[in-house]
């Protein structure tokens, strides 16, 4: 359940294409035609989860990439838009194996 004081963030989507190359540096990224191609562009394979809701307003799972990184608690580059450069800046920052104990980096690809 989200509440005060819990991490999370929404980012529309549909815009992502007018401020990214400014924000990341890069060649311009095309607007995305739909949920499923937008979330698979994020960076990392665990975070490659969405929730939202269907057409007939149940929740729905979108997980382009599957969600075995996610469940197995594997950081992985994402290469659809992250170089590796860039990834291993991301892993400098966010440190996720001191953040979360057990957290397992790789540069291999899904098998």
């Amino acid at each position: 359940m989200i509440g005060p004081g819990l991490p999370w963030e929404a980012k529309n989507q549909a815009v992502v294409h007018t401020w990214y190359p400014q924000r990341f540096g890069g060649l311009p990224v095309p607007p995305v035609r739909g949920i499923v191609e937008g979330v698979a562009t994020w960076p990392e394979y665990a975070t490659v989860v969405a929730i939202h809701l269907d057409p007939d307003n149940h929740t729905a799972v979108c997980a382009p990439h599957g969600l075995d990184d996610l469940l197995d608690g594997v950081w992985r580059r994402n290469p659809c838009r992250v170089s590796e450069k860039t990834s291993h800046e991301r892993l400098a920052r966010h440190r996720p194996t001191q953040r979360w104990p057990g957290v397992q980096v790789t540069t291999g690809h899904p098998a």
